[in-house]
């Protein structure tokens, strides 16, 4: 009896024991194909890294070369910039130049038309208007004397001196 039950009491456990393993095989065969599959899913994830570690690699090349092109661009746009504003400066300054020619010769020519179409007020006083000493001077000399010479004097000056500021060339010529 004791050894009835030793043997129903050994084949219960061999049972469970057998019950178990083939438990622990089904759970063991289950992780299996957990793990393969969750190796597959590794491999699409490093798969996919990669694709996209590599495309940021691309992207920050394509970022550097399209901001190294772009720095090139805004420093050559700068140094037109520059260039334009020296250009600019040059134009202001022959403009000046140019604007103070304009107003000598307009003076000049002022005291010009005075003396041919206003009376001779009008074009004493333009003369007195004038910045031109050596017109003054020559006006005054003309006043004084009264001559023919002095008068040519005047307006050879005058003339010559609208061409001169005009820059064209001028030559007096003697009168016989």
């Amino acid at each position: 009896m004791l050894r009835k039950i030793f043997y129903i009491a050994a084949g219960l456990f061999l049972s469970i024991m057998l019950l178990g393993s083939m438990g622990l095989g089904v759970w063991n065969h289950n992780l299996n194909n957990q793990l393969e599959q969750s190796e597959a899913d590794y491999s699409t994830l490093q798969s996919d890294y990669s694709k996209l570690d590599s495309e940021y690699s691309r992207s920050i090349d394509d970022y550097e070369s399209k901001l190294d092109k772009a720095q090139t661009e805004l420093n050559e746009a700068d140094a037109q910039i520059k260039k334009l504003e020296r250009e600019l400066d040059q134009a202001k300054s022959e403009n000046k130049a140019l604007e103070s020619k304009v107003s000598a010769i307009q003076s000049k020519v002022a005291v010009l038309h005075a003396f041919w179409f206003t009376s001779e007020s009008a074009f004493a006083q333009r003369v007195e208007n004038s910045d031109d000493k050596q017109l003054k001077e020559l006006y005054k000399a003309m006043k004084e004397t009264e001559t023919w010479d002095a008068f040519v004097e005047f307006m050879s000056y005058l003339i010559q001196s609208i061409s001169e500021t005009s820059g064209l060339s001028w030559q007096a010529f003697e009168m016989l």
